[in-house]
């Protein structure tokens, strides 16, 4: 379906264009990309789940948000698992529709809701997601996988963190040439305070001369920690001082406390439970590796930002191959990718850093470089910025076309 006459083409001054972004909140990591987006472009930010993710991140988001003010947004109030409020503003008036969300069956219902009225409108509808692998041997994926393949091959535009995501997406037929690379970005950042939080923690968990191996993420199923103490059980045999620390808590934390007694490691293993976000540069530089063992459940992990984060701080990563940043992982530079439910592998990939200390050091130095290179709120906004470039080029070839007839 064509563009409303006028549309984009019009829009001389980038203020000027109007767009309805409708996210399931306003996570402190992408803050600083809607505060940027609200300086280039007239945008009105609809939150449609800030109660469910308080639950899950245990944030305490309200209608007002801190770190929002000055930006036009709206928490919508969610009945029934649908956010009506923002299905009908999606009638009103806007240039761009950005959103999109098939994480649970009423938000497949909600975008459907969006997707059908801004096509109405005749308006450009640009989808924004980060998933990038499905379990689907079961009938509600399978409908799933088809409704976003529909909604994909739709979109005017999609928007994807890497190529993992950008792959699925060609797979689900959205064309390559309307998929635009977005990065996440992580605005977790060094501070002063962060050398003596690490000096405190050293001394208090008595980590001097130790070689620490770090995991930070929720303690379920999908992030594979077991596989994790199983590898880290064999590097203990070989290293007398390296120790293992895990960020984190979860449905799994009994379990694994249990599973480290069986393995005879618990006097090498930290569980720290959950770290607050002031705290978290702290373990970074205190850690030599920064290690994620997910592996793939219904789903897989999408991108988890403490990728982002461990590379800030310079450390060599080690992931497994169910984890949607790999494309981050330049095999061998600044860390391995291993493939997933496979300890041995894992041990492997951490043996071979901590026994090679120049290894170690040029790794965390080209994650470092790859980060400020790659992964910025710059290169969010100007991901962004193509797709809306690309969505102004078709409506020139429309023209241009609709004028030889």
């Amino acid at each position: 379906m064509a563009f409303d006459n006028d549309i984009l083409e019009k829009k001389s001054d980038d203020m000027e264009l109007k767009i309805l972004f409708v996210h399931h909140t306003a996570m402190w990591y992408r803050k600083p990309f809607f505060r940027s987006l609200s300086k280039i472009y007239d945008v009105n930010f609809l939150f449609t789940n800030v109660e469910g993710y308080n639950k899950t991140y245990g944030t305490s988001l309200s209608h007002k948000i801190p770190g929002m003010d000055g930006i036009n947004y709206q928490v919508v109030p969610n009945r029934w698992g649908i956010a009506w409020g923002a299905i009908k503003r999606a009638m009103g008036e806007y240039d761009i529709f950005v959103g999109g969300s098939w994480d649970t069956p009423t938000d497949v219902f909600e975008t459907f809701f969006y997707y059908f009225i801004v096509k109405m409108k005749r308006k450009p509808f640009i989808l924004w997601r980060e998933d990038w692998d499905w379990n689907v041997n079961n009938t509600k994926r399978k409908l799933a996988k088809f409704i976003a393949g529909f909604i994909s091959r739709g979109a005017d535009a999609v928007l994807v963190p890497g190529d993992k995501q950008r792959e699925f997406y060609e797979g689900l037929g959205a064309a390559p040439d309307k998929i635009f690379t977005m990065p996440n970005v992580s605005n977790l950042s060094l501070k002063e305070e962060d050398y003596n939080n690490r000096d405190k923690i050293i001394q208090e968990l008595n980590l001097e001369g130790k070689k620490s191996i770090l995991f930070v993420g929720r303690l379920i199923k999908l992030k594979g920690v077991h596989y994790l103490l199983n590898a880290f059980a064999k590097l203990r045999d070989k290293m007398d001082d390296v120790v293992l620390i895990i960020a984190g808590d979860g449905e799994c934390l009994k379990e694994l406390k249990l599973l480290t007694k069986n393995l005879d490691i618990q006097d090498r293993v930290y569980f720290q439970g959950n770290v607050e976000n002031d705290l978290l540069g702290a373990y970074y530089l205190l850690s030599n590796i920064f290690v994620l063992p997910s592996i793939t459940t219904h789903h897989a992990d999408a991108c988890p930002l403490v990728v982002n984060e461990a590379m800030y701080f310079g450390k060599p990563v080690v992931t497994s191959d169910a984890v949607g940043t790999t494309s981050m992982i330049e095999e061998g530079v600044n860390g391995f990718v291993v493939p997933e439910r496979d300890s041995e592998s894992l041990y492997q990939a951490l043996s071979k850093i901590l026994e090679d200390p120049e290894l170690e050091k040029n790794m965390g130095e080209a994650s470092k470089n790859l980060i400020e290179e790659k992964y910025t709120y710059q290169n969010m906004i100007e991901g962004f910025n193509q797709a809306l470039n690309y969505l102004r080029n078709k409506k020139r070839i429309e023209s241009k076309n609709y004028d030889n007839y």
